[in-house]
Order: C-alpha cells, then sequence, then structure tokens
C-alpha cells in the first residue's frame, strides 16, 4: 500500500503494471504519462486492485484507514471511528481538491495548446474530426499525442475542465444547475448530473449545498 506519490515506487518495482492505481492530483498526469502500463484513475482517493492499493495526497490515508474499518466492520462503526477521530466520511473523490493553478506545466506544447482550445470553448459541442483538423492532424494522431502528452483523452480534459467550471459556478452564483449545466456544455442535465458526480462524488445540488455551508464560506453573501 503507498501514500500520495508513494504509487511512482510500486509503478516503478512493477508491481501496478496492468493495474488501477491512483495519487496526488498533482502528480496524476505524470505517472501516467511515466507509467502507461498503469490505468491511473486520478480522481479516485484510494484505489484497490489485487491486493495493491494505491492513495491520493497524504490525508488519504485516512479515507483508507476508514475504508478499511468500513469493509472489516461496517459502515457504523467507520462513522464512529470517523466522528472520534475529526474525519470526514463522506469524501469520494480528489476532484473538488483540484487547482489547476498549481498544476505544472506539461512542457509539452500540443496538449497545452489543444488544451487552452478547449478551456476557451468550454460550452462548444465536442467534435474530435473537427478538433484534429484544427491542428492539421489526424483524429488518431491527436489522441496518440495528446494521449502521450497528458495520460488522457481530450474528452476527459474536457469533462474535467466543465466540471470545475460548473463547481465553482454552482458556489459563486444562484443560477439553477439545468442552467450552470448549459453554461458548460451540457444540454441534456441528467446528463449534466452523471457525469459531475462522478467526478466530484456528489451531485451538483449536493455539491452546492455543501459548499455554501463550509466553515468560512459567507451563506449570506449575495450573488449574481
Amino acid at each position: 500500500m503507498s501514500i500520495c506519490v508513494g504509487a511512482f515506487l510500486l509503478a516503478e518495482a512493477g508491481l501496478l503494471r496492468g493495474r488501477e492505481a491512483t495519487t496526488s492530483w498533482l502528480y496524476a498526469d505524470r505517472l501516467a504519462r511515466r507509467h502507461p502500463d498503469v490505468r491511473v484513475r486520478g480522481e479516485s482517493l484510494v484505489v484497490t486492485d489485487r491486493g495493491v492499493t494505491t492513495t491520493a495526497a497524504f490525508s488519504a490515508m485516512h479515507d483508507f484507514a476508514l475504508r478499511l474499518v468500513r469493509d472489516h466492520d461496517g459502515p457504523r462503526a467507520a462513522r464512529a471511528t470517523a466522528r472520534v477521530a475529526l474525519l470526514d466520511d463522506t469524501r469520494s473523490t480528489q476532484t473538488p481538491y483540484v487547482d489547476t493553478n498549481l498544476l505544472p506545466a506539461t512542457g509539452h506544447a500540443f496538449a497545452a495548446t489543444v488544451m487552452r482550445r478547449l478551456d476557451q470553448n468550454l460550452a462548444a459541442r465536442y467534435d474530435l474530426p473537427a478538433l484534429s483538423r484544427e491542428f492539421g492532424v489526424s483524429t488518431r494522431t491527436m489522441l496518440r499525442r495528446f494521449g502521450a502528452e497528458t495520460g488522457r483523452t481530450p474528452l476527459a480534459y474536457l469533462h474535467g475542465a466543465r466540471v470545475r467550471r460548473a463547481a465553482h459556478l454552482l458556489e459563486t452564483t444562484d443560477r439553477t444547475v439545468a442552467a450552470i449545466a448549459g453554461d458548460v456544455g451540457y444540454r441534456d442535465p441528467g446528463t449534466f448530473a452523471g457525469i459531475f458526480t462522478r467526478h466530484m462524488g456528489r451531485r451538483p445540488s449536493a455539491y452546492r449545498a455543501t459548499a455554501r455551508t463550509a466553515p468560512g464560506s459567507d451563506a449570506e453573501a449575495p450573488r449574481p
């Protein structure tokens, strides 16, 4: 079992080959690029695959401990343990903690340019052939080069960018979930809710309620 960047040590030792794994969101892309034989789940807090466990940043050892208690003694014991230890036992993903300003530059101009293009057009319909033509490459080359530099597909990156933008809008505005879904490129609110939940670990309405009642938040502040 590894904590945070300890996943790199397990990968170098060959223990993650063909397995799913995670590490801190700050280094997940780097792990995916360095070890393409590892299926990196950068959004996950704890991943166990055939007896090998990897976790996100160092505080995820608490999530692992709670999961261990839950697996052996049930959810009631896990909740009691969390209360005694002052831990949040509802975390299921590290996506809410991602700060793109802290992500290191990839050093690869191609992927960086594609990501900038996607960031600037979040609400536009995803069209891989059109995107590829814009950069003068085939769809196969687009997927290969983008994947080699980032460890994921352009669509996976776009979903993450859309979710991060939606989370910001949920925290800072009173726009409806359906309106926000449209703002970030999802015509179907149900599809948006499913993708948001997969990334953030809770539905948009639940995320908004939690974000506005979190310590340090100003629930009474006027929102545009």
